[in-house]
């Protein structure tokens, strides 16, 4: 994990974002010990703020914290995924349905411009930056629907399944799909059909979810085996 040296604003931010940026490139990875002084020397800055931003996103459920043992990536069995995307999807439909009744034109080509982004990811196989863009995708409809709640809520939820996304294989076999999926989203957002967008994208969370069970089945037959 590469930590750039950071200026002294907003320390804990900056940290928090490295440490998002790694879980999402597969840097870190479920389980991985995190150690306090190892980020703090590589970003050239005291443990005060590495500590914050521990703390916070252990308050969060993507790290988890042991006496004694340190600090590590939280694992997740096959049932947490299930029940992560599932609640997921429900959310997210919901935020689907919210931002169809009420989104602009400004707000549509924001989404299209993300997705475009993802097209041309998709097309140079860079799987780094197609992950990137699709959390840039969802925070865009988060912040689109006008719930403030829902917003806060799913974001906390998707930040937590950010180890998940660094390890889905389904980003790399399913790359054009995945920019295709988001397309169809935004089509039916322009216009402005809540239930088919709403069901469009529970879809899409359930069938990544399914995808991510299988692999985190997968990895634990390995650890046993």
């Amino acid at each position: 994990m590469q930590l750039p040296r950071l200026e002294r604003a907003s320390l804990r931010d900056a940290v928090i974002r490295a440490i998002e940026d790694a879980l999402l490139a597969g840097e870190l990875r479920p389980g991985d010990r995190l150690i306090e002084s190892d980020l703090a020397q590589r970003a050239g800055i005291s443990r005060g703020p590495v500590r914050e931003a521990v703390r916070q996103l252990v308050g969060e459920g993507v790290l988890v914290s042991y006496p004694s043992r340190g600090t590590f990536v939280t694992r997740w069995s096959p049932r947490a995924v299930e029940e992560a995307y599932s609640l997921r999807a429900v959310l997210e439909r919901l935020a689907t349905r919210e931002a169809a009744q009420r989104i602009t034109d400004d707000q549509i080509a924001q989404l299209e411009a993300t997705v475009s982004e993802m097209d041309a990811s998709a097309r140079r196989r860079d799987v780094r930056d197609l992950v990137r863009l699709d959390v840039r995708f969802h925070e865009q409809l988060y912040a689109f629907c006008g719930h403030s709640l829902l917003q806060r809520t799913l974001s906390q939820l998707r930040r937590q399944l950010y180890s998940l996304m660094g390890i889905d294989e389904g980003f790399a076999a399913h790359r054009d799909e995945i920019a295709a999926d988001h397309r169809r989203i935004v089509d039916l957002l322009r216009r402005q059909d809540p239930e088919a967008a709403g069901e469009a994208i529970a879809a899409h969370i359930l069938a990544a979810g399914a995808e991510v069970v299988a692999q985190v089945r997968r990895m634990a037959d390995e650890q046993l085996g």
